[in-house]
């Protein structure tokens, strides 16, 4: 139903503060936006529970209550209480956190504006004349937004745990609601004709009149779809990883008025914050256990070369006592020379064994070869490691096998003698006194 408005539409907002508070919010957030580039925090090896952390990459939903109120609407409150200016609103909402100075998102908004009229006065001029009237719209806002972290000016500030967002967007709105109405009019019927029985109403004694009074109440419905650009200052604390506080403040600036929708709406909310981050036991857990697979990898890494370096080692001390055991012979046979005698041939043992090794044995039979025919004197011996009577039993076991060896390359038992095995009588500690010598006479 139409009818006339109570009060006039206002005129149309030159939309001078609303384009001065826009410029100085995208300044911030540009501001902010350039300054967060040019940093770099990086992700730390240990968990930090930093803002790079928890903050990059991240969903999160939140919901969203509080107040509201309206500005520019064409239904005043007239004796009404101030508390019907502020009307409950709720919401929810979902956002993806880039980086931590940057963030987008999009959200609902549920809110009511009322208004009431209770005239105090009844101008007895006009009729019909309201008694009553109230006012309500509610109002289904939806927007995309995207928010700029101000606490980003200091990175490498400690308590990361507080940050405030500016943001803006773009959003559409939609309101629907309708005006209640109680009136009254009191008419006359004089010579015919019907009029408004008002104050200026002349009625004589002469005059034949009916007075009629009626009341009635009107119910008109509203609604209006606008777009708008919101403002949002918000004020955010991580009670935990998962969790975050936060209080807000919105303004949205009306672009399609259409004589119904209001100048500006304003909200007042709380909000609570779910992250959907990993939990800070998991983390530490995944962590510490890369932390171990690399301590287990680089333990390998040690052990292979660990074992490398002792077969080079094991190699190089082959190959010292191999240059030692030549040294002793050649010290032993300049001893012998110094004596005047001449030294054939020694066959080396290692340490605690009789065995012949392969290339003992082969020089020995080279040795018997170009020995054929003479007579041979034998000594083994045994280095002093070890007790006395081992030591002795070793050198008569090494002299019996070079004896062996001699015997079946052709030389007889007369042609080895004398045959003597002294232990360690000598006091060789070293490899000079694990041997058998054989000279030859002259």
């Amino acid at each position: 139903m139409n009818g006339k408005r109570t009060i006039p539409l206002l005129p149309p907002n030159k939309g001078r503060k609303a384009k001065v508070g826009l410029t100085i919010l995208f300044a911030t957030a540009a501001m902010a936006s350039m300054q967060a580039q040019n940093v770099d925090l990086g992700w730390l090896q240990e968990p930090q529970d930093l803002n790079s952390e928890l903050r990059t990459h991240t969903w999160s939903v939140y919901a969203q209550g509080g107040v509201s109120w309206a500005s520019g609407v064409w239904y005043r409150n007239l004796d009404a209480k101030r508390s019907y200016q502020i009307s409950p609103a709720v919401g929810v909402g979902v956002d993806f956190t880039i980086k931590p100075w940057v963030r987008v998102g999009a959200d609902y908004l549920l809110s009511r504006y009322r208004r009431e009229q209770r005239p105090s006065q009844i101008n007895p001029h006009e009729m019909p004349v309201k008694v009553y009237g109230n006012y309500l719209m509610n109002v289904h806002s939806a927007k995309l937004s995207a928010g700029f972290n101000a606490m980003e000016f200091w990175p490498n500030r400690k308590a990361q745990w507080l940050n405030i967002w500016a943001g803006t967007g773009v959003g559409y709105s939609i309101g629907r609601g309708n005006e209640y109405a109680f009136t009254f009019n009191n008419t006359f019927t004089k010579g015919g004709e019907t009029k408004p029985l008002t104050g200026l109403a002349q009625i004589d004694n002469s005059s034949s009149v009916v007075i009629t009074g009626n009341v009635r109440t009107t119910n008109r419905h509203e609604n209006f779809k606008s777009l708008y650009i919101p403002a949002v200052l918000q004020v955010e604390a991580d009670v935990s990883r998962r969790f975050t506080l936060g209080l807000k403040g919105e303004v949205d600036f009306m672009l399609q008025r259409n004589n119904i929708a209001p100048k500006h709406l304003y909200y007042g909310l709380a909000t609570v914050r779910y992250n959907f981050v990993t939990s800070g036991a998991q983390v530490c857990r995944t962590y510490y256990r890369g932390e171990i697979v690399k301590l287990l990898e680089r333990i390998n890494i040690l052990q292979e070369d660990l074992a490398v370096a002792q077969a080079e080692a094991a190699r190089e001390a082959a190959l010292r006592q191999q240059v030692e055991q030549e040294k002793a012979a050649l010290e032993i046979r300049l001893a012998d020379c110094e004596k005047g005698q001449m030294v054939s041939h020694f066959v080396q043992f290692e340490n605690n064994s009789s065995e012949l090794s392969v290339v003992e044995l082969a020089k020995l039979r080279q040795f018997a070869q170009m020995a054929r025919g003479k007579k041979l004197s034998l000594l083994g011996e045994a280095s002093t490691l070890g007790t006395s009577g081992r030591n002795q039993t070793l050198s008569e076991h090494r002299l019996a096998r070079v004896v062996m060896v001699l015997i079946q390359e052709g030389f007889s038992l007369e042609d080895l003698q004398p045959q003597n095995a002294i232990g360690d009588k000598n006091g060789k500690p070293d490899a000079t006194g694990r041997r058998v010598t054989i000279q030859s006479h002259r």
